[in-house]
């Protein structure tokens, strides 16, 4: 039997800009990633060509919108409990430009339901079968390395292009760490241990780590299931909902304590889920 393989994308709001995208396989090893991508054919098309027979799809990017304005339940219940950790993510509604026909990831999950993906929220550990999930990265990386804040790799004004480059380098450094997890991801030797871009050349490489956190939710939730412990969704089918692992995927990590808590200050959501 074809082993499960796990793609993320990081998905761009916008029809103009590009997304991210990766690859991983059941071993941890990544197959794939590029962050190049615009058109919503090419992405569809990126999709069923790594596909297999079990394959789950991490999504970073609502995929259901019923709401006509305001927030959607599970970004208020998200927030709530992960804002200390600026952890939030920004809210999605039809009133906005980008969720008038439901959105990308909407429409790309239609796309691919003849392919046989089903967003499945009740998800068996090592389940057959194709499914999509709604995934957000910040969230998850506070849950799987035990830290008390988000990577704060994000460039926006007031934060020098050197604290993100260091920012970078630690998210690459937390998902390096993932190779002794369950599930392992395998940090690619071509992907560097540092980085001093800016602009779409640094965007290029912050949605490819991205991507791969993406691809590995996908994987642990495929692993551990979604009833818990070790996966949470916050919301519901109907509604929308968020998918995070729950746990750190590392036993005995001591992340926590290797990051002091900043001051919170006037909550700012991060993305990335973003309308850029």
């Amino acid at each position: 039997m074809q082993p499960a393989i796990f793609l993320g994308l990081d998905l761009a709001w916008s029809e103009r800009n590009p997304s991210g995208l990766a690859a991983l396989d059941e071993n941890g090893a990544v197959l794939d990633y590029r962050a190049d991508l615009v058109d919503f054919d090419d992405i569809l098309g990126w999709v069923r060509a790594h596909a297999r027979p079990t394959c789950v799809l991490g999504i970073d990017m609502p995929t259901i919108v019923p709401n006509a304005s305001g927030t959607r339940r599970c970004e208020s219940e998200l927030r709530a409990e992960f804002h200390r950790a600026h952890a939030g993510p920004h809210p999605a509604n039809r009133s906005r430009p980008d969720f008038r026909d439901g959105g990308r990831a909407r429409r790309l999950l239609d796309a691919l339901a003849p392919d046989g993906f089903t967003e499945r929220l009740e998800l068996e550990p090592r389940a057959p079968g194709r499914f999509a999930f709604e995934v957000f990265p910040h969230p998850a990386h506070v849950r799987l390395f035990g830290r008390q804040t988000i990577f704060r790799y994000k460039k926006k004004s007031g934060r020098s292009w050197q604290a993100v480059w260091a920012e970078w380098a630690e998210y690459r450094a937390a998902l390096a760490g993932l190779a002794t997890a369950d599930p392992a991801l395998r940090m690619p030797a071509d992907i560097p241990a540092e980085i001093r871009e800016k602009s779409q050349a640094y965007k290029r490489a912050e949605d490819i780590l991205d991507a791969l956190t993406c691809a590995y939710i996908a994987a642990f939730a495929w692993r551990w299931g979604t009833a818990g412990p070790h996966v949470r969704v916050f919301g519901n089918r109907a509604e929308g909902y968020i998918l995070i692992p729950d746990v750190p995927a590392v036993r005995g990590t001591d992340a926590a304590n290797r990051h002091e808590e900043r001051p919170s200050g006037l909550y700012e959501p991060e993305g990335p889920h973003r309308s850029s």
